[in-house]
């Protein structure tokens, strides 16, 4: 018999419907609201039974990898195969004569690889997402990093500067 609400809850509920939840993408107050429990009481199981997190976890974690997967497929390509029936047309010939004795078409399946190809929002995204300093809608550049050392301003100093140099410096 269980000690506690929270015994009872996994009985009648279980984690896999918290996982499930979690798996669609809803937010901690959609959950408890669809579970039956007070936000409060949900925060509070999620910090002291380790179990009632890790099936969040669990959920959130399988649901990012499938997006991740799925935008990184779009912005780089990928192949599909399709299934495909065609209509093939077969012709019997008499073999000591070689005359055509009859014609007739019959359906073949088979297989076609085509390839998708990358999306460049998706690319855009992934980039912006991925290395916002090298990759954003402003201009700006990162500081410090290769991309700002390569393309940075080079500062010439003016002639007079130049020659107030002892001539040991300028050779």
């Amino acid at each position: 018999m269980p000690h506690n609400k929270f015994e009872r809850w996994c009985e009648s509920f279980g984690l896999e419907h918290l996982r499930r939840l979690a798996e669609d993408g809803l937010p901690d107050e959609e959950i408890a609201a669809r579970s039956a429990l007070e936000l409060s009481t949900f925060r509070r199981w999620k910090k002291q039974y380790p179990s009632f997190s890790a099936a969040l976890e669990l959920g959130r974690s399988g649901s990012d990898y499938a997006v991740i997967e799925a935008l990184y497929k779009k912005a780089v390509g990928y192949n599909v195969a399709l299934n495909k029936t065609y209509k093939l047309k077969r012709v019997d010939y008499d073999p000591q004569t070689g005359k055509k004795i009859r014609e007739y078409e019959e359906l073949a399946t088979g297989v076609e690889e085509n390839f998708v190809p990358p999306d460049l929002r998706a690319e855009t995204f992934w980039l912006k997402s991925r290395q916002p300093d090298r990759w954003n809608d402003r201009g700006e550049k990162g500081h410090g990093d290769l991309e700002s050392e390569l393309f940075g301003v080079v500062e010439i100093p003016e002639a007079d500067m130049i020659d107030d140099c002892p001539d040991e410096e300028r050779a």
